[in-house]
């Protein structure tokens, strides 16, 4: 088995605690941990990633002069090695509420989703439903094209490609169980992307006021899908996505004791405050919620 060295970063960087968070899918499928050792799909070559004291190793029978680079490239940012957040830490730190939800957190990677697309095909999935419902769908959508690598005892996905999505009808979703609008709107984009009219991708030459301009103008494609896809995409967090049921929930938990009411309007003005760092602060506020409230699983599924 190859192997290429991903050197750990000079800022905060725990490992760790990305493992931790994967442990918490519960239809893990993306990403897949075990032990200290996290696999999954990058630039199509099935990867083993594991921390050392001074770099992060990525293991796989593929591995080689040819595909070095783009495998580089790809896991710097899906892994987040490269975001440094310590002017946020530091920033957190001058204000209590927000410091007692992200001291626990500090050095957790802003992982990011390989494409555009598969950012925002993941985030309209996740369009109007709980968490864990959108996790079996979304796995339940790569299991469509693959029947997935075993490693651990579970299975590991690679995310389809518009041009697979591109060739199903809405009707060939069904098992996702979401509604037949967003499957459309699925099979929509990836046709869209697949004729040149989208050019996803290309947002990541944009400033995201920009890339959020773009991806509003995409019928089904509102507030919370735009900010989210950026975030997921591109590892930044410029917009707080106010309507989040989930982050409503999560500030109420962590900022008031679970008193106060659950609103948009109170996301706002609680982290409104916040300024450029608040969307970060939502971040991680919802980060927090999912490792406080879901168990690690180690389930074979």
């Amino acid at each position: 088995m190859r192997q290429l060295r991903l050197p750990q970063p000079a800022h905060a960087y725990r490992f760790d605690l990305l493992l931790e968070f994967v442990k918490r899918i519960a239809y893990p499928a993306r990403m897949v941990a075990h032990g200290d050792v996290l696999w999954r799909f990058t630039a199509g070559q099935l990867l083993a990633f594991q921390a050392t004291p001074d770099a992060i190793l990525a293991s796989g029978t593929s591995l080689s002069a040819a595909n070095s680079d783009q495998i580089r490239c790809r896991s710097l940012r899906c892994l987040g090695l490269s975001r440094d957040l310590s002017d946020f830490y530091r920033f957190a730190k001058s204000d209590s509420a927000l410091w007692q939800v992200v001291q626990p957190l500090a050095g957790l990677p802003v992982f990011c989703a390989e494409t555009v697309f598969e950012a925002l095909i993941t985030l309209i999935i996740e369009q109007h439903i709980t968490w864990k419902t959108a996790l079996r769908s979304q796995r339940e959508l790569m299991s469509l094209f693959s029947a997935g690598r075993g490693v651990a005892g579970q299975r590991v996905y690679d995310f389809p490609s518009a041009e697979q999505l591109a060739a199903l009808e809405p009707v060939q979703l069904k098992t996702l169980k979401i509604t037949h609008r967003r499957s459309s709107l699925i099979i929509d984009i990836a046709r869209a992307v697949c004729r040149g009219d989208l050019d996803l991708e290309s947002l990541r030459h944009q400033e995201p006021d920009s890339a959020y301009e773009y991806l509003m103008k995409i019928k089904g494609v509102g507030h919370w899908t735009a900010s989210n896809t950026i975030g997921r995409a591109f590892g930044a967090f410029p917009f707080v996505s106010q309507n989040d049921v989930a982050l409503q929930a999560a500030l109420q938990h962590f900022f008031f004791d679970g008193d106060g009411e659950k609103s948009e309007a109170s996301v706002l003005e609680a982290l409104g405050k916040y300024g450029e760092y608040a969307g970060l602060a939502a971040h991680f506020l919802l980060l927090r919620w999912v490792l406080d409230r879901y168990p690690i699983l180690n389930l074979a599924r």
